[in-house]
């Protein structure tokens, strides 16, 4: 790898295997461009996968000002995976007749417990640290979420149909990572350079 693309038209399409992705984005267009594309394993679309886009040049991004919200349902998390930039508030709220007990076992990112509540309560957490964290249930075992709490605003998650859409991606150079849940890995980096809206179909290896 490290053959580089220059898109020729107002829109291209590149296909690129990652193995759970990681490439260099460059954006070179003077005003914000889009990425969007498929991503597939074993020729099937997949479902609740995030490809973002981490900026190389360190900044602050500024969070959501309105919630981001979680609801519990039918014994479920909705959505159950959820990506926010780093200081989002969110919004777990309870649309169950019984008592939910949500609290996250994740070291080293953000362990917390909101406590047991009932149908219609609400409880919230401000997430500041970038990383992968794990919700649960205390009452129900089988319920789990995941939210990926990223640096940049520059993210979308696969539809069922495997599509995905970033837009408003400014000029600058990005890595360009795919989560999928039970694991990341990094991919040989690619490098990308971004005249125009880009369409990029990603095929995952593993």
């Amino acid at each position: 790898m490290g053959k580089g693309y220059e898109t020729e038209e107002p829109v291209k399409r590149t296909a690129l295997a990652l193995m759970f992705g990681l490439c260099l984005l460059v954006v070179s267009r003077s005003e914000a461009a889009s990425l969007t594309g498929t991503v597939s394993f074993d020729e099937k679309p997949v479902e609740g996968v995030v490809v973002y886009l981490e900026s190389v040049q360190p900044h602050l991004s500024s969070p959501r000002r309105e919630p981001v919200v979680i609801e519990q349902r039918n014994l479920t998390f909705s959505p159950g995976v959820i990506p926010v930039v780093r200081g989002t508030t969110v919004k777990f709220v309870n649309g169950d007749n019984v008592h939910h007990g949500i609290f996250s076992p994740s070291l080293g990112v953000e362990k917390f417990n909101l406590g047991t509540y009932g149908h219609g309560e609400q409880r919230l957490m401000k997430f500041d640290t970038p990383g992968e964290i794990v919700i649960l249930c205390n009452i129900h075992l089988e319920m789990e979420a995941r939210v990926l709490v990223l640096k940049d605003p520059y993210f979308a998650v696969t539809t069922a149909d495997g599509r995905y859409l970033v837009q408003d991606i400014p000029p600058g150079a990005y890595l360009l990572r795919v989560w999928r849940k039970h694991g990341q890995a990094l991919a040989e980096p690619l490098e990308l350079s971004l005249a125009d809206d880009l369409v990029l179909d990603l095929r995952l290896e593993q």
